[in-house]
């Protein structure tokens, strides 16, 4: 999987929220203007900053040193504007620096020992099986007894697993409004005084984090490790097959499937899909066709795009993970549950799923260069045409938006900027190059467009959660931990068992699981812990610390034959290098990595592989997570900052500052106006 990420396993009935959605959506049309009035009168008693309004645009891992680059090139004129008459500088990232840690740090002006946030996933302690870091559901909470109508309307609790109070909330409890546009981990929305449209990690419509479809057909073309393949066959031009929803209950989980044909004409295809027919040529994607699940009395509605590969020889067609539909979301997706509804029909239908631009999709070759930058673009205007909405129409005193597309694209085509990369490959490189560039001008000119709709008044914030490098080779640290007697595979087991499964748990000491580092298996925390907690684990953290940081990678070919590399940096102990109370729902060893190194695809996975260190071929051949120092983000802004290397939990306190509110003593971040000093 690209970004790692097991499905949520949710069960969801969408009927009931399908109808309050509607209802929600006329009460709020009917009372618009008057709370319009309300907001006015009531801003008089808020709060009266330096600034009238602050808005914030996160462009999830912008680096500092490509956008250096192009402003002396001269493409990017916004950015540079703003480099001159206001700030830009790097902005310090956390650890360790993946967007879900570091957009919560973000939010919360606190790290990852704060919020409880490391990375995509972490281990179940009572199980080490993997689990979501973002969030939970109860399932537990659709009771099999009870009856028909409590089994019916009885829907899984959904709870958000970051701790710490984001800042718009500290905003509202002093009365100001805030519009939050699908920044990381805010799934599911918490209520608040204004408007939250959550972003990663919200589901699809099965639970997962995103699962596509391919529909060939031959088998031979792909592994679909993130996704699933549907044969077609045709007859007489014509393929019948299906595309799976949730899932029908607890015991047997079987998919609901709704059918899809495919008619297959020269050089084009036509697919269609309860009622819904739109013709394709190669290169060409659909728009939103909605679809839904009948669940037992239950409707759960989605939205599925589909992409035409080839016709010829072999019909290739690539659908979406189907989202959650925005006008009748079957779990919650923004707050009100009526503003997701009110966007689509202001603005059309939009995808919801966390992560849209399908990486996971390229990685396994199911989607290919121009099919990934189609559908990008289309999920990039999306977000556009919200964003300048909001700035236009909305009187908020705050609003933010995150768009994802600079990191998904620098995750799939940076090796095309080294010729030398393992994944590059030369017959595309002239027409994939000047990808990652062509998209930054795209965001300047993004940026400009957000310029000229802010009065003077205002406080603009660019920032980013990290910035990028390449990842040229995967570090294996199970089989590191294996092969010097940490970890301990049961008799019989052979290397490449998902998920830890094949570990002896009786004589493992240490494992590794996600992208950020190492745990210890604890005796008292893990099922089957046997590390004495105290002397023990403090001589067990210090044994490994020393030990990675000592591997060298002597296996590097070409010009890197020359001298050893150490692919990490150094690692951090959250126990001992951090102070908040989440020390322990992240891994006991942050591995920091050298440039062109990384956690390897197995390793993230649980696999215990024999070599430690491989070459990456993957697409996904940019990366950031090494040790935060080399991917500093970025922070641009209107006017001008009173700061020293500044840091991505600064930004909150800035905002709370620049509207006249006290940054809350507890973030440990400052503020970067007037040395910190504030007005309430």
């Amino acid at each position: 999987m690209a970004y790692i990420g097991p499905g949520g396993g949710l069960v969801v009935g969408g009927s009931l929220l399908a109808i309050i959605t509607c209802i929600f959506t006329v009460i709020v049309v009917a009372i618009a203007p008057v709370a319009t009035i309300t907001r006015r009168v009531l801003r008089r008693r808020k709060p009266r900053g330096s600034f009238s309004r602050v808005v914030v645009l996160g462009l999830d891992g912008a680096d500092p040193k490509v956008i250096r680059q192009l402003i002396d090139k001269g493409v990017l004129p916004n950015f540079e504007e703003l480099s001159q008459s206001g700030h830009f500088s790097d902005l310090k990232t956390t650890a360790p620096p993946l967007s879900p840690s570091v957009w919560s740090s973000f939010q919360t002006g606190r790290d990852a020992s704060h919020h409880g946030i490391f990375d995509f996933i972490t281990r179940d302690p009572a199980s080490y099986a993997p689990r979501l870091s973002s969030y939970e559901t109860d399932e537990g909470s659709r009771c099999s007894q009870g009856g028909l109508l409590r089994r019916l309307f009885t829907r899984p609790a959904i709870r958000l697993l970051r701790k710490s109070e984001p800042f718009w909330l500290r905003l509202g409890q002093r009365g100001l409004d805030s519009t939050v546009l699908r920044v990381p981990i805010t799934f599911p929305p918490e209520r608040c005084n204004g408007r939250i449209l959550s972003g990663m990690c919200v589901p699809d419509v099965r639970g997962s984090q995103g699962t596509y479809t391919l529909l060939a057909e031959h088998d031979g073309r792909v592994s679909t490790t993130a996704g699933e393949y549907r044969r077609l066959d045709f007859r007489r031009g014509e393929a019948r097959t299906w595309i799976a929803g949730p899932a029908t209950g607890k015991r047997d989980r079987k998919p609901v499937r709704v059918a899809v044909c495919v008619t297959k004409r020269s050089n084009a295809a036509i697919v269609r899909l309860q009622g819904q027919k739109t013709t394709l040529r190669p290169g060409q994607s659909s728009p939103w066709l909605r679809v839904h699940f009948r669940t037992g009395l239950t409707t759960v509605h989605g939205i599925v795009r589909f992409y035409l590969i080839s016709v010829e020889p072999h019909v290739v067609l690539y659908a979406t993970p189907v989202h959650l539909d925005p006008e009748r979301p079957a779990m919650p997706v923004s707050h009100p549950a009526a503003l997701s509804a009110y966007i689509a029909k202001s603005l059309g239908p939009f995808g919801t799923l966390g992560l849209m631009e399908d990486a996971a999709a390229m990685n396994d070759g199911a989607l290919d260069e121009r099919g990934f930058l189609t559908l990008a673009e289309q999920y990039f205007q999306e977000r556009k045409k919200m964003l300048l909405r909001m700035l236009e129409r909305s009187p908020d005193d705050l609003l933010v938006c995150v768009i994802d597309t600079p990191d998904r694209i620098q995750h799939m085509f940076w090796r095309y900027t080294e010729p030398d990369h393992p994944a590059s490959r030369s017959v595309e490189a002239a027409e994939f190059g000047d990808t990652i560039e062509r998209h930054y001008v795209e965001l300047d000119h993004l940026v400009g467009e957000c310029r000229q709709k802010l009065s003077d008044s205002a406080l603009l914030l660019i920032v980013s959660d990290h910035g990028f490098t390449s990842f040229r080779r995967g570090v294996n640290l199970n089989a590191w931990l294996c092969r010097n007697g940490y970890l301990t595979l049961k008799p019989g087991v052979s290397p490449g068992t998902e998920w830890l499964q094949g570990v002896d748990w009786s004589k493992t000491r240490a494992y590794a699981l996600g992208l950020a580092g190492v745990f210890i298996n604890l005796r008292g925390r893990e099922v089957c812990g046997i590390v004495t907690p105290g002397a023990e684990t403090r001589e067990l953290i210090e044994e490994l610390r020393t030990g990675l940081t000592s591997i060298v990678d002597d296996e590097r070919d070409g010009e890197h034959q020359a001298h050893a590399v150490q692919p990490i940096r150094r690692t951090i102990c959250p126990e001992q290098d951090m102070t908040g109370p989440y020390r322990q729902d992240g891994p006991d060893l942050i591995v920091c990595y050298e440039r062109g190194y990384r956690c390897s695809w197995e390793c993230a996975r649980g696999i215990v592989m024999d070599s430690i260190i491989c070459e990456n071929t993957r697409p996904w051949s940019g990366d950031h997570c090494v040790d935060p120092d080399l991917v500093p983000g970025i922070l641009l802004a209107n006017h001008p900052l009173q700061c020293e290397q500044p840091s991505i939990m600064d930004i909150a306190p800035t905002v709370t500052d620049a509207l006249g509110v006290k940054p809350d003593s507890r973030m440990q971040g400052r503020s970067l106006l007037r040395n910190g000093e504030t007005t309430a």
